[in-house]
C-alpha cells in the first residue's frame, strides 16, 4: 500500500475528505505518535475519543476499514493483505 504524504507533516487535515482512513495511519499528528507511545499524544488521543465518541472523522474511517480503533496498532495479518 502506498503512503499517502499530508502537508506541513500532517497539521494540514484532509478537510474535503472525511473518509480517508490513511490519514489517521499516516498522517495524523496525534494518532501516529499516540500509536507510537508519545505519552502526551496519548493523553490527547484518549480525550478525542472520549469527547467524539470513538475518534475523529478519520479515526472512525480507519476502525471501518482496518477494524481497529485509533489508538490500536493495525495487526500483522491485515497489513500483510493490504500490501
Amino acid at each position: 500500500m502506498a503512503k499517502n504524504k499530508y502537508g506541513w507533516n500532517g497539521w494540514k487535515m484532509p478537510l474535503l475528505n472525511p473518509d480517508d482512513p490513511d490519514y489517521c495511519e499516516y498522517g495524523c499528528p496525534i494518532c501516529t505518535r499516540a500509536r507510537r507511545g508519545n505519552s502526551i499524544a496519548q493523553f490527547f488521543q484518549k480525550i478525542e475519543i472520549l469527547v467524539t465518541f470513538g475518534g475523529c472523522w478519520w479515526g472512525r474511517a480507519r476502525q471501518r476499514k482496518y477494524g481497529v480503533r485509533p489508538d490500536e496498532p493495525i495487526p500483522e495479518n491485515i497489513q500483510e493483505k493490504q500490501s
